[in-house]
């Protein structure tokens, strides 16, 4: 199996005939492939949402998807769609986010395949997390590795967030009281797969940091957030109905771009089960 990069720095294109006959070790090198390049791109398929399903659960056990309603007839497929009446409302997925980054154990990989997408517009970019730690002088690594992060869906799902999600009429997303919760995990961690280091952060979920004075908090996340979404780390992939794109949640970011108004996009997702993140460099007590 061979992968074709699509930038610098994440992102290759795999050319696979029909993912659904893909043999055992098939899924091996296809899995080893997604950790290198972080999102891979498969195009030209033709997945029921039981399909997608069968394959997602090649690659692990399905994760929790909290707040939001899955398809009636497959519980672990997530229809992410936005009608062309809906017009200007709020798409899922239109912040620099890790998916669910939130829970104590993270999905792993994230399957989106598209199903109805618009000629223009509705790209999806990613950042890659380990590309972001790598650029980052010692002395930032260093100061880094002490501090863990606060994540929560405060701000993504409380009940204060409900107006906006309700502009999408065919999405039902449910806010409520446990998106006050918070999750700890080191700002630096390792990939269980790969070894490499990874600066797990997005915006969208972490609201705070652990071990970083009051004072500097504020500023700490604003640098964070410009420096993980810098252009150099990113890759973006402009949609084509039958495209599948498989991607590494523990090492990267992503956001969903909203510039579609008067066409409808609708892609299914599912999620694969991750484990808590952890550091390699850890210290006691944290």
């Amino acid at each position: 199996m061979e992968a074709t990069p699509l930038s610098g720095v994440l992102g290759a294109r795999v050319p696979i005939r029909d993912v659904r006959a893909l043999k055992d070790d098939d899924v091996v090198d296809l899995r080893r492939l997604i950790c290198e390049h972080l999102v891979v791109v498969i195009e030209s398929q033709d997945l029921s949402a039981r399909d997608q399903v069968d394959l997602s659960h090649r690659f692990g056990p399905p994760a929790d998807t909290p707040f939001i309603e899955p398809s009636p007839d497959h519980p672990e497929v997530i229809r992410v769609l936005k009608e062309a009446s809906d017009g200007t409302a709020f798409n899922f997925g239109g912040a620099w986010h890790s998916d669910f980054s939130f829970q104590p154990a993270p999905p792993s990989f994230t399957l989106l395949f598209a199903v109805d997408v618009p000629p223009w517009g509705g790209d999806t970019v990613w950042s890659s997390m380990a590309a972001a730690h790598d650029a980052l002088t010692e002395d930032q690594r260093d100061r880094f590795r002490q501090l863990r992060a606060v994540h929560t869906a405060r701000d993504a799902y409380s009940p204060k967030m409900q107006p906006l999600h309700s502009g999408l009429s065919a999405m039902t997303i449910n806010c409520d009281e446990s998106a006050e919760v918070h999750q700890l995990h080191p700002l630096i961690t390792t990939h269980p797969e790969t070894g490499r280091d990874v600066l797990f952060f997005n915006r969208a979920y972490v609201r705070d940091l652990e071990g970083s004075p009051s004072e500097e908090t504020a500023g700490t996340l604003d640098w964070l957030h410009h420096h993980t979404t810098d252009v150099r780390f990113t890759f973006r992939h402009h949609w084509r109905n039958g495209d599948l794109v498989i991607w590494d949640n523990r090492a990267t970011q992503h956001y969903a771009l909203n510039d579609y108004t008067g066409f409808r996009r609708e892609l299914h997702r599912t999620t694969v089960a991750g484990e808590p993140p952890v550091s390699q460099h850890t210290t006691s007590g944290h």
